[in-house]
């Protein structure tokens, strides 16, 4: 808890066996978190079973589907089984998680400094770059904001797929609400290239495209509301421009 505020963190995982329980235990040896809600999104590897194993001896709760839905979903179904007023989304393939990770993230939005914190991380085999380009900035697993202000949304956000990201950063936009980027120091990030085989890395990177470039097309009322709000122009002036 900070600020008086009760925080829940939201973990959706799928197929991480090689850094879930460390995201996990760093979450709970958090004090800041009041909730923690793990979401297996349908694992087919040994996830299920280093979950299963964690829920026995840990407190947390566990949501669990048969078949993948896709992380949105996942990521819904965490909010709708909270109890927080602020929501921290953590994803389950980063490296060296710490409270000082939770705290950046938290912070500017108890503080009224932002409506949505937005954190950003380093690649695995490149950690002296920052991020691989401006997109990955935008597209951070971990992002902090009030449950309040998502609960209108959650259907809709709830079939983008792998597009939540990108939803929540429209709709932020498209409502004029601040967005802050926080760096998170020491926390890696690993690629998909990094966990699969080059074949089935190059495949999850095209359907995670295609769903982001679907989000957009699905949305586009966001984004002209977003690139309205950003140019402060009326939309039927944007488009005779155009």
């Amino acid at each position: 808890m900070l600020s008086g505020k009760r925080i829940t963190s939201i973990v959706s995982v799928f197929n991480e066996e090689k850094t879930v329980k460390n995201v996990i235990a760093s979450l709970l040896n958090c004090e800041l978190i009041d909730e923690i809600i793990v979401v297996n999104d349908g694992s087919t590897d040994g996830t299920s079973k280093i979950l299963n194993q964690l829920f026995e001896s840990h407190k947390f709760r566990y949501v669990k589907f048969d078949k993948n839905k896709g992380k949105s979903y996942a990521m819904v179904a965490g909010v709708e089984n909270s109890t927080g007023e602020v929501i921290v989304f953590v994803d389950a393939d980063i490296i060296g998680l710490n409270c000082e990770h939770i705290e950046k993230l938290i912070f500017p939005l108890v503080s009224n400094q932002a409506d949505m914190v937005i954190g950003y991380r380093l690649s695995e085999k490149s950690p002296k770059v920052d991020i691989t380009g401006p997109i990955d900035v935008w597209l951070g697993g971990e992002r902090a904001c009030y449950k309040k202000d998502i609960l209108p949304i959650l259907n809709r956000m709830s079939k983008t797929k792998y597009g939540a990201e990108t939803f929540l950063n429209l709709y932020y936009k498209s409502k004029n609400k601040k967005i802050k980027i926080v760096k998170l120091d020491g926390l890696i990030h690993l690629k998909k290239y990094e966990k699969y085989r080059l074949d089935t890395a190059a495949l999850n990177y095209t359907k995670a495209s295609l769903q982001i470039v679907s989000t957009i097309a699905v949305n586009y009322f966001l984004v002209f509301d977003s690139v309205k709000k950003i140019f402060k122009m009326p939309i039927f002036r944007l488009v005779k421009w155009l």
